[in-house]
């Protein structure tokens, strides 16, 4: 993808010490994490993120028991995530009661989660929408939606009861640049599915933020980061951009810093000195929003 749009005249590809879970005012110390998705590339980044940012407990929730052993060990390897206490669940999203019970059994164990990010996705085969194959184009709703729902849900009705919390509990939900750029560049061809269950969450999300003010909720695109889903899109040869970054970006996200930005969507490669020098301009003006271009409002 060449051209792409930015919010912010910097427009990084790599880390960047603003964004760093080291920095003291990012810390996550006493915050219980939990990540979907956690066994792949991006999951387990962010998991890593918040442990060198000293989370107390991180969730790692998969599908593939594997994949979350496998990235448990590496991050307890890591000198700068010994803080950290990390938790596996293997559990399938799209699978309600396993989610209640998952949450049951963390809240009953650990507490209540303070961040959740809803990081799990699936990338359907690209297929035009005249030949797309329905059970294929139909498991991208199933997995990026009503899995997305059921696991946000479940975290936003636990919060909801949780009377001893000191800070507003946070939901950072993964979408895409394909949820609201990209028509008119081509890229969207092919991807029906995807990008309609990323702009159906990301809309679900701006509605969450408004039903329940008390929660911080964002919608980020974690860049074009290479990974197998990349590989099935047909991406991966422009997908640049370091693991880390979403990652390291979901720690700002889930500070104080980033308060004025609930409701909104971002992108991991905005650069957050610039979005907050810009801070004034994006809340009177209500940007960064879904919207329709030419009506005013």
């Amino acid at each position: 993808m060449a051209n792409l749009p930015s919010f912010t005249k910097t427009f990084h590809r790599d880390v960047y010490p603003g964004i760093s879970p080291t920095r003291p005012e990012l810390s996550a110390v006493g915050k219980i994490v939990a990540v979907t998705g956690a066994g792949g590339q991006i999951g387990k980044a962010t998991c890593k993120a918040f442990a060198r940012a000293g989370a107390k407990h991180i969730i790692m929730l998969d599908l593939n028991l594997d994949n979350l052993q496998t990235a448990k060990t590496e991050i307890e390897q890591d000198p700068e995530c010994q803080t950290s206490i990390l938790h596996l669940f293997a559990v399938n999203i799209t699978d309600q009661a396993a989610i209640k019970e998952t949450f049951s059994k963390i809240e009953s164990a650990f507490g209540i989660v303070s961040v959740l990010v809803n990081n799990a996705g699936y990338q359907p085969s690209p297929q035009r929408y005249r030949y797309a194959a329905i059970d294929e184009w139909w498991k991208g709703l199933e997995v990026n939606v009503k899995g997305s729902f059921i696991v946000t849900q479940e975290f936003v009705q636990h919060a909801a009861l949780d009377n001893s919390k000191t800070a507003a509990p946070t939901l950072i939900n993964i979408s895409s640049v394909l949820a609201h750029w990209g028509i008119r560049q081509g890229y969207v061809n092919g991807h029906t599915s995807y990008s309609s269950a990323k702009i159906a969450m990301t809309r679900a999300m701006e509605i969450l933020q408004e039903e329940e003010p008390w929660l911080r909720v964002f919608n980020v695109h974690p860049g074009l980061v290479a990974t197998p889903m990349a590989a099935k899109s047909g991406t991966l040869s422009v997908s640049i951009d370091n693991v880390n970054l979403p990652a390291f970006f979901a720690v700002w996200v889930a500070s104080d810093e980033a308060e004025f930005l609930k409701g909104r969507f971002l992108w991991a490669n905005w650069d957050i000195s610039e979005l907050q020098q810009q801070k004034k301009e994006i809340l009177d003006q209500d940007l960064l929003r879904l919207n329709l271009y030419g009506l005013q409002l």
